[in-house]
């Protein structure tokens, strides 16, 4: 009877005891990467037993969002809850097995390094057994010739013996005690370093029977992590369209690496605000006042900022082309055009070394700032001992290195041959869905995924200000972009199969045509001209009138035909005193109120053209100096 009822109250107990919680090894099959950082979706299988049953997902981003975890399961079974929380990697050993690992084999190598200290003792003895027994034979007897010879050939041979282990003792002993400063440094950094935390969610479930494969697929927003559009612009032939790569630097350090995975590029910004704005009542005589509208300007460090741009200038305000603009602490970076304007997005939640942007430039010193605001411009000091440096060094072989691996890291690893993907198109956003598994590590490196290219019909035209440059610059104009799925984002520029420069492709202010600058073309000749035999002078009393000539002349140097625009300008005056008169530019338009005319001419191969404008100048002889 007593066994029965000592039966019964153990089976009560195992009835009523916690099972153990069922650790999940998920499989990572697809992150759609945002602009501002990405969706993880992990799938993972297992056996259910009937009743209530608690499981979770393990060595999971440590970063991940709580609030956008979704779960969803296929199986006769109920989710109860849901949730997450902070753990620590256990790479198949956990931090307590870990410890106990160094302290065994500390205590090994304490036991080693006590054994050679008693062995290098024991030697240390001889060595001064010998001498003093060396001193003591030669006071107490007189020896032969050839007994002294041989007691000092046994002499030197035991005497170095015993040195050269003593010698041997004390490497083997620094040799320990290194390896113990070694492992004293990996478990300090094991118990302090935080890249060792995981994140985990628990799921407790409730299922009528037991079920033989449960199916599971969960969800959750990380946010370090992003991709930064970019395009190779490729012209070959001015009768053809132009060629556009879409590539994407991705970039991610969320703790978790992507290995071979489905990987899709979404236009989504999913840290925007999702909600539109409201007006407020205004009220006469108060302030109408909207956050969003007014942000407070800080000097510091502002993690809403998600985009930089701006200009980097000497101090005398003359702008720095090919200056670096980097992300401290990581290898994101870009590089100013020639009018030293530059545009970088910022990654969300960056870790506190990366919260500055660092500007340098050959011969200039290097300054940090942190990104407060979304325009940042920048002045550089010059660095008259760098500029030495690069004198005396011939071609600044150091700092071209600098900028070169500033560029290098920017580009990341290119996937040669553009990717199978689809494309879809949501009501907000669109997603390039790639079907090549791809792998991106989190050590927030920026890697290029080449997108896919495509063919743009585009209208080729010329286009010069010869008063300003006397260079000429192609420009593709594209109508219809919006059908392309184009971003902010840089361009390299190829012109005939040759690297021509970098542009930035920038839509907030684009109408129905875009117009792309394809940099400046040498085979086009555009010249401006003064005519000094035409420019006269007349008097009349105090006035003065003055007649100016200009001719443009423009030559077509290449194989195909072209489309040349060239833009000039008439003085205005504003003052009653000078008049403006006189205009004449044949076959040009003119702008009557911003005195801006063009010409547009269609110049065949080799075809050279010329046009002369004039107007005339009226004033009081005091104002002479005003028409300069």
């Amino acid at each position: 009877m007593k066994r029965t009822l000592l039966f019964l109250l153990l089976s009560s107990f195992v009835a009523l005891a916690e099972p153990t919680p069922i650790p999940l090894t998920s499989k990572l099959e697809k992150v759609t990467v945002f602009l501002n950082g990405a969706q993880i979706q992990r799938t993972a299988q297992t056996a259910l037993p009937a009743g209530r049953t608690e499981l979770y997902f393990k060595n999971l981003s440590p970063k991940l969002d709580k609030q956008s975890i979704q779960l969803r399961g296929e199986g006769n079974f109920t989710v109860l809850s849901v949730q997450a929380q902070q753990s620590y990697a256990d790479e198949g050993v956990s931090r307590l097995e870990k410890t106990k690992q160094f302290d065994k084999r500390r205590a090994e190598i304490e036991a080693n390094i006590q054994l050679e200290q008693k062995l290098l003792q024991v030697y240390k003895q001889e060595e001064t057994l010998l001498l003093k027994n060396q001193e003591l034979g030669g006071k107490v007897q007189t020896l032969k010739a050839s007994e002294i010879k041989e007691a000092a050939d046994f002499q030197r041979t035991r005497l170095t013996e015993v040195l050269t282990k003593q010698l041997e003792l004390e490497r083997k002993i620094n040799q320990y005690t290194d390896e113990l400063k070694v492992l004293n440094g990996e478990q300090t950094r094991v118990n302090t370093d935080t890249d060792q935390q995981v994140g985990e969610v628990w799921i407790t479930i409730s299922s009528p029977q037991p079920i033989a494969q449960a199916q599971f697929t969960l969800t959750y927003f990380v946010a370090d992590a992003g991709w930064i559009p970019s395009y190779d612009a490729r012209v070959n032939d001015l009768t053809k369209p132009l060629q556009l790569g879409y590539k994407a630097q991705v970039f991610q350090y969320t703790g978790e690496d992507w290995k071979q995975i489905q990987l899709s590029l979404s236009n989504a910004d999913p840290r925007q605000r999702a909600t539109q704005s409201m007006l407020k009542p205004w009220v006469t005589g108060q302030t109408n006042y909207y956050p969003e509208l007014n942000p407070p300007i800080s000097q510091t460090y502002n993690p809403t900022v998600t985009q930089v741009s701006g200009k980097v200038t000497d101090v005398a305000g003359v702008a720095i082309a090919n200056a670096s603009v980097m992300v401290s602490g990581t290898s994101l970076g870009t590089l100013t055009d020639e009018n030293g304007f530059y545009r970088l997005s910022i990654p969300p939640k960056l870790p506190q070394s990366a919260t500055q942007l660092v500007f340098a430039g050959i011969g200039f010193r290097s300054q940090r700032k942190p990104f407060f605001s979304e325009i940042l411009d920048v002045q550089l000091e010059a660095d008259q001992q760098a500029l030495n440096e690069v004198v005396v060094r011939g071609q600044g072989i150091e700092y071209k290195r600098a900028l070169t691996g500033a560029v290098q890291s920017l580009q990341g690893k290119v996937a040669g041959v553009p990717l199978e993907l689809n494309e879809k198109e949501a009501p907000t956003s669109f997603t390039y869905d790639i079907k090549t598994p791809y792998t991106i590590p989190s050590d927030g490196k920026v890697y290029a995924v080449e997108v896919k290219q495509v063919e743009l019909p585009a209208l080729y035209e010329y286009s010069a200000v010869p008063k300003l440059n006397s260079d000429v610059f192609l420009t593709a104009q594209i109508p219809n972009w919006e059908r392309y799925g184009l971003l902010n984002g840089d361009i390299q520029l190829f012109l005939e199969g040759n690297y021509v420069g970098k542009s930035t492709l920038n839509l907030d202010n684009t109408g129905d045509t875009l117009r792309l600058s394809l940099g400046r073309d040498k085979a086009v000749q555009v010249q401006r001209t003064k005519k000094k035999e035409f420019t006269k002078k007349s008097f009349l009393g105090s006035t003065q009138s003055e007649e100016r000539r200009y001719e443009i002349s423009v030559r077509n140097t290449r194989r195909q035909p072209i489309s040349l625009v060239v833009y000039d300008q008439f003085p205005i005056s504003k003052m009653k005193e000078i008049e403006i008169l006189d205009h004449q530019a044949s076959g040009a338009e003119v702008n009557a109120e911003t005195g801006i005319f063009h010409w547009r001419w269609n110049l065949k191969p080799g075809e050279a053209q010329s046009a002369p404008f004039s107007y005339t100048i009226r004033s009081p002889k005091a104002t002479a100096s005003l028409l300069e």
